[in-house]
């Protein structure tokens, strides 16, 4: 345990999530003026010297050892508004305490991470606003790796992204939106999970009533599109696992979907399909006739030991089964999800997953580093979890490699909370099959519909850079009581445009 003390600021989420880049446990206090009785603590202190310009510092003592820094809060430009002032030195100021605070926490306790002072999920976003800054990418990749403490290979990775989405979904559009379609059911719940997933074989019999509610939340907002002349690029089904739905629900669902107008247009249409044992040929050819282009198949490992501790109910040779009837059907664009660090795997684990994934060569690759996340069975039995950060990191570089001899390269990424060795996710492609729709989301520089419990919209105002987040009802029957909640929270999005 480690206590944060601060003085002359309340900055207490970036200070916790900082700190937790160093510590497995923190404490956050406000003004306490005596510490002689702890031994190991942290000042994170904002002041005014003698000419009245405020500086950042940071002093602390961990088991015996001192350290401190400090550095000159930055000023805002000249010619802005009196609130955009107000911003600007907020911003400067935080920056300025977070380096600070780095800075210390390092020298205490010999951790140099990875991703520096980055704790937010969405990296690749503050190297495209140093692009819309007028920055180069020389001066980008010296700043992520001098002032921001990135490890080169991080400011590279995020670069290299940039530059993709610079390529593949610019230029933005203000009145263009991208929809999510939540289906929130699955046949099992996995461990590691905490998304607000049914399990199918408690909830069968709500499927159809929530998929009619499901249905009034897309009309409504369908005729507001369709009225205002808006714009849809691309569509995403996800959930939980969309393939538990029968042929008759899909072909409802599209039915309804292809109202849009301009939906023969659309970018791109994903179905994350997921599970291999809720496949079949007469469901995936169902979506190939309604246009769908791009499937998600998610094995997460091809060890059954692990497929058994980690709760799904298929085996490896399941998954080669369902990719055999994908392809017997042929869409565009195949992305397969694996995760790192899953409880019992090890380097050999991963040498067969990789193995068999050379196997089946998906258009598409996603690999994610597991996150303890608050309501997950690991989450309750941390002791299951036994790899540590060398070995996660030892792991990812097996990933890198792969991807690299296969012709797979990154195109989208980002960061959760609680993840293992505080790493990444990193989204691979083959060259032309990159999925627009993550790059969006990832960005946020679209606005992104979210349809369904639990769907989030994010509505992106380009020319403030402001994302407004308005989520739906989570729970499965609270968004059906509560429907028409749902269809009103879309009106007011939609009559901005």
């Amino acid at each position: 345990m480690i206590q944060v003390v601060l003085k002359g600021h309340k900055n207490i989420y970036d200070t916790r999530e900082l700190t937790k880049l160093f510590v497995s446990e923190v404490e956050v206090l406000e003004d306490i003026a005596d510490l002689s009785g702890e031994e190991n603590f942290v000042i994170s202190q904002l002041e005014k010297d003698a000419l009245g310009n405020h500086q950042a510092l940071a002093q602390g003592n961990i088991h015996g050892h001192t350290a401190n820094y400090q550095v000159p809060v930055e000023s805002p430009e000249e010619g802005l508004t009196p609130r955009e002032r107000a911003l600007a030195y907020d911003k400067y100021q935080r920056e300025a305490l977070r380096s600070t605070l780095f800075m210390v926490l390092r020298e205490l306790t010999g951790k140099k991470p990875v991703w520096g002072i980055f704790t937010g999920i969405r990296p690749v976003k503050i190297v495209q606003n140093m692009l819309e800054a007028s920055k180069n990418y020389q001066e980008i990749f010296e700043e992520l790796t001098k002032e921001k403490y990135l490890k080169e290979e991080k400011a590279q990775l995020l670069i290299d992204i940039a530059k993709k989405e610079r390529d593949l979904i610019y230029p933005l559009e203000q009145r263009a939106v991208n929809i999510y379609i939540s289906i929130p059911f699955c046949p099992s719940r996995c461990y590691y999970c905490s998304f607000p997933s049914n399990d199918l074989h408690r909830k069968d019999r709500e499927v159809q009533e929530y998929l009619t509610n499901l249905h009034k939340e897309l009309e409504a907002s369908i005729k507001i599109l369709n009225q205002k002349n808006i714009k849809v690029n691309t569509l995403y089904v996800g959930g939980g696992t969309p393939s538990i739905l029968n042929r008759q629900q899909f072909e409802d669902l599209f039915t309804l979907l292809k109202e849009l107008q301009g939906y023969s247009r659309l970018q791109e249409i994903t179905v994350e399909a997921g599970r291999p044992d809720t496949f079949s040929v007469e469901v995936l050819q169902c979506l190939k006739d309604q246009g769908v282009g791009r499937i998600s198949l998610n094995p997460q490992t091809m060890n059954q030991e692990t497929l058994v501790a980690i709760g799904r109910k298929h085996s490896p040779e399941e998954i080669h089964r369902a990719y055999e009837m994908i392809q017997k059907v042929g869409f565009d664009s195949v992305n397969m999800d694996l995760i790192v660090g899953l409880p019992g795997e090890t380097a050999a684990s991963l040498d067969h997953t990789l193995k068999e994934i050379e196997k089946l060569q998906p258009e598409n690759l996603t690999v994610h580093t597991l996150a303890v996340k608050t309501n997950s069975y690991f989450k309750e039995h941390p002791e299951l979890l036994t790899l540590g950060e060398e070995g996660v990191l030892s792991m990812l570089k097996k990933v890198e490699a792969f991807t690299e001899d296969q012709d797979y390269t990154p195109y989208y990424m980002y960061r959760q909370k609680n993840m293992l060795g505080n790493f990444e996710n990193v989204g691979y492609s083959k060259r032309g099959k990159e999925s627009l729709y993550n790059m969006k989301i990832m960005s946020e520089k679209e606005t992104i519909l979210g349809f369904g419990a639990g769907a989030v919209s994010k509505v992106v105002n380009l020319e403030t850079d402001e994302v407004q987040r308005v989520p739906n009802i989570k729970g499965l029957g609270h968004y059906m009581d509560r429907i028409d909640e749902a269809l009103e929270k879309k009106k007011e999005i939609l009559e901005r445009f």
